[in-house]
């Protein structure tokens, strides 16, 4: 009668976990901008080729803030600035 009962349990997580993913598609994500977003072809080394058209001598860049567990696994962006 055990594996009875195991075998309830066992099917009553897994109807909970799928109903959990069908509800989740029901709740709308949030956007700041209420832009889409697209997604952008990689290079096979996994750069993404940006081309900037307008830029003065320099740019500056203030960094407001930053999460602290961001640079914990992060690996280096790799930058090659072409003329």
């Amino acid at each position: 009668m055990k594996t009875d009962t195991y075998t309830k349990v066992v099917l009553t997580i897994i109807a909970v976990a799928l109903s959990a993913n069908c509800l989740k598609s029901l709740i709308p994500t949030a956007k700041a901008d209420g832009k889409a977003y697209i997604s952008l072809p990689v290079n096979a080394d996994g750069t993404i080729s940006v081309r900037i058209k307008q830029m003065p001598e320099t740019m500056d860049v203030n960094i407001t803030g930053c999460d602290r567990d961001a640079f914990f696994n992060a690996q280096p962006i790799p930058v090659k600035v072409i003329k």
